[in-house]
């Protein structure tokens, strides 16, 4: 991943609180829309639509490309879930 820029900080701001891991494991899992055991890009482009990231199109690729270790297009449930929900948590994203 790169640097971010001037400013910006994946740390919550004041007053915001952030996704524990079973909520985001619960989050990507209410976006499995076809209930398949599995996410597919639309799937999960559609959860970081959800957790409101500013780039859901570009966060999705990264998760992907970082979670999909079978490269069969799809994030499974079970040890890649659990990579992606890693992935999430770093990423940052809050309830606010």
């Amino acid at each position: 991943m790169g640097r971010l820029p001037l400013g910006m900080s994946i740390e919550p701001k004041v007053g915001e609180i952030p996704f524990t891991r079973e909520q985001l494991k619960q989050t990507f899992m209410n976006c499995d829309t076809n209930k398949d055991g599995k996410l597919s890009w639309d799937e999960l482009k559609s959860a970081f639509k959800y957790l409101k990231s500013r780039f859901p199109s570009i966060r999705t690729e990264l998760a992907f490309h970082k979670c999909d270790t079978d490269d069969n297009g799809f994030i499974d449930y079970g040890t890649e879930m659990d990579s992606l929900v890693a992935y999430s948590e770093k990423c940052g994203f809050t309830i606010t």
